[in-house]
C-alpha cells in the first residue's frame, strides 16, 4: 500500500518518493512520466544557487556582508541609489532585496543580471521578504564570477558528482547566456532525493558516517575545515530569517524563510519549485519527501501535496507535531538547529512606535504613525486609520470607507510587525501589514485581497522618523 496517495488529485502528479532513516518507503511514478526521466524543477534551482554560494563562503571566496554592486562594477550606474549599493549578498538569499519584484520581467529587451542593478530600488533592502526570483539569477552569475563555473558544475566538484548526481541534468540558460539560477535547474527526482540526504547528514552531523566517499575525497577542497564551515552555512540557510506572513500563499509558505529554503510546518524546511516540485526535509525524524507534479491549472493545487505530505510525516513521526495544524500567528517561528525544538521569542517592537514622513511613493501616502494601539496612514486630505491589540482582533469602524474592521498585530522575532486587518461589512477582504525598522527609519509592505477600496494599499513605503 502506498503511503501517498493522489488518486483524487485534481492536477497531474509525475513522482513521490519518501525516504526516512534509511529505507526508501515509497517510490512512485505517474503517467506519462516515466521513471529515470529528466523534469523541470523550476524554483528550487533558487536552494542549488544558495548552496553553491555557500560552498564559496566556505572556501573564503564570498562574505554574507559583500555588496552585491562591488562585485558587479560594470552593471552598477555610476549614480546608483543608496538603497542599490547598500544591498548585500545576505539581502538577496533572504529575499530582502530592494526591489518589489523580478526585474528581468520589466524589460524583456534587458540583460537579466543587468537589470538587477538598473531598475530602480522601490524600497530599502534587508528588512521585509519580496519574492524576488532575479535575485537569485543574479547570485548564480556571481557563482560562475567567482568559481569560473556554473552553479551545477561547481556543485559536482564540491559533492554532486560523488553522491551521484546526474551527469546530464543541466540548468537552462536565459536569453543572453546567463544560468537561469532562480528556476532553470532539469534533473531527476533520485537526483534532488540524494542532495536532500547529503543535506540532512550537514544537519545532523553524521556526513562522516552517511558520505565516507565525499568526507574522504582527496582535494584541498573537500578537507574537514572546509566542510565544517560548509556545514554552518547550510544549518544557518534553513534556520529562519525573516517572516513570510504578509507574502505566504499557502501555511507552509507563511512559516519563515532562510537563505533560498523555506521554513515549514513542524520543523521541516522546503525546496519549492512551482507546479508541486517539492522537496521537504524533516531532520529531527530523518525524513524527506521528493514530488514532482504540475499543478499550474489548479489554484492552490500545491496546498493539496503539502497536506498529503504532513499527514503522512506525521503518521511517521509524531513527535513532529510541536505546533497547531492551522495558522496560528501568535506562535513564533520554531528553531530546527538546536537539539529540542523550541520557540523564538518575539521581539520587543516598541523601537517602531513614532512618527514617521513618508518618501513618495505609488499609493501617494506623506505620513505614518504606529503606536501601541493603532497605525494612522496619511493622505494629503485625509487619514486612514487601523485601531488594533496584539494578537487579539480589535473592531473598529474604518473611519474613510464606514466598513467594520478588526485588526490583530504580532510582533516577529526579528523585530518587524505583522498586522492583519479583516474588512466584514458591506466589503469583504484583508489587508495585511508588515512594518520593520532600523535606527530611524522604517519599511513598511502593504498588500491588500479586497476588489474595490483601498486602491494604493500594495507595494511598499519607506519613512523617516519625525523628530518632535
Amino acid at each position: 500500500m502506498e503511503l501517498f496517495s493522489p488518486e483524487n488529485f485534481p492536477f497531474p502528479m509525475h513522482s513521490i518518493h519518501i525516504w526516512k532513516k534509511g529505507e526508501l518507503l515509497q517510490e512512485s511514478n505517474y503517467a506519462p512520466y516515466k521513471k529515470g526521466e529528466l523534469h523541470r524543477m523550476f524554483s528550487v534551482t533558487k536552494s542549488f544557487t544558495s548552496l553553491a554560494i555557500g560552498a564559496l563562503i566556505a572556501e573564503g571566496k564570498l562574505s554574507l556582508s559583500d555588496k552585491i554592486c562591488d562585485r558587479f562594477p560594470e552593471y552598477c550606474p555610476e549614480e546608483a541609489d543608496p538603497r542599490l549599493t547598500s544591498m548585500c549578498i545576505k539581502d538577496m538569499l533572504t529575499m530582502r532585496t530592494c526591489h518589489r519584484t523580478t526585474t528581468y520581467k520589466l524589460s524583456a529587451d534587458t540583460h537579466w543580471v543587468r537589470s538587477f542593478f538598473i531598475t530602480a530600488p522601490d524600497h530599502e533592502a534587508g528588512r521585509i521578504f519580496k519574492y524576488d526570483t532575479s535575485s537569485a539569477h543574479t547570485l548564480a552569475a556571481l557563482v560562475l564570477k567567482r568559481s569560473g563555473k556554473g552553479v551545477l558544475d561547481y556543485l559536482r566538484e564540491v559533492f554532486l558528482d560523488r553522491i551521484g548526481f546526474s551527469e546530464d541534468a543541466r540548468i537552462l540558460t536565459d536569453p543572453f547566456g546567463c544560468e537561469i539560477g532562480g528556476s532553470g535547474l532539469i534533473c531527476r527526482p533520485e537526483d534532488l532525493l540524494r542532495t536532500a540526504r547529503f543535506l540532512l547528514s550537514l544537519l545532523n552531523d553524521s556526513m562522516k558516517k552517511d558520505f565516507p566517499d565525499v568526507c574522504g575525497y582527496a582535494d584541498s577542497l573537500y578537507d574537514r575545515a572546509f566542510f565544517i564551515r560548509f556545514s554552518q552555512y547550510i544549518k544557518d540557510a534553513v534556520s529562519f530569517h525573516c517572516p513570510t506572513l504578509h507574502e505566504g500563499k499557502t501555511l507552509d509558505e507563511m512559516q519563515g524563510y532562510g537563505y533560498q529554503f523555506w521554513r515549514i510546518r513542524d520543523g521541516g524546511v522546503m525546496m519549492y519549485g512551482m507546479g508541486g516540485q517539492y522537496v521537504v526535509i524533516y531532520p529531527q525524524a530523518e525524513l524527506i519527501f521528493v514530488t514532482t507534479a504540475d499543478t499550474q491549472s489548479v489554484q492552490g493545487g500545491t496546498q493539496y501535496i503539502l497536506d498529503e505530505i504532513r499527514r503522512i510525516a506525521l503518521s511517521l513521526a509524531p513527535e513532529l507535531s510541536v505546533a497547531p495544524a492551522g495558522p496560528d500567528h501568535s506562535l513564533s517561528p520554531v528553531s530546527i538547529a538546536s537539539d529540542q525544538a523550541t520557540p523564538i521569542n518575539p521581539s520587543d517592537v516598541s523601537l517602531l512606535y513614532g512618527d514617521y514622513e513618508l518618501l513618495t511613493n505609488p499609493g501617494g501616502f506623506q505620513c505614518l504613525s504606529l503606536t501601541p494601539a493603532e497605525l494612522v496612514l496619511k493622505e494629503k486630505c485625509r487619514s486612514y486609520v487601523f485601531p488594533y491589540k496584539i494578537r487579539d482582533l480589535y473592531p473598529s469602524l474604518e473611519n474613510v470607507y464606514g466598513q467594520k474592521i478588526y485588526t490583530a498585530a504580532y510582533p516577529q522575532c526579528d523585530g518587524s510587525l505583522y498586522l492583519r486587518t479583516q474588512i466584514l461589512d458591506e466589503y469583504v477582504g484583508c489587508i495585511h501589514f508588515l512594518l520593520k525598522g532600523e535606527k530611524d527609519q522604517i519599511t513598511v509592505f502593504l498588500r491588500k485581497a479586497e476588489e474595490s477600496l483601498y486602491p494604493g494599499f500594495n507595494g511598499f513605503l519607506d519613512g523617516r522618523r519625525i523628530h518632535m
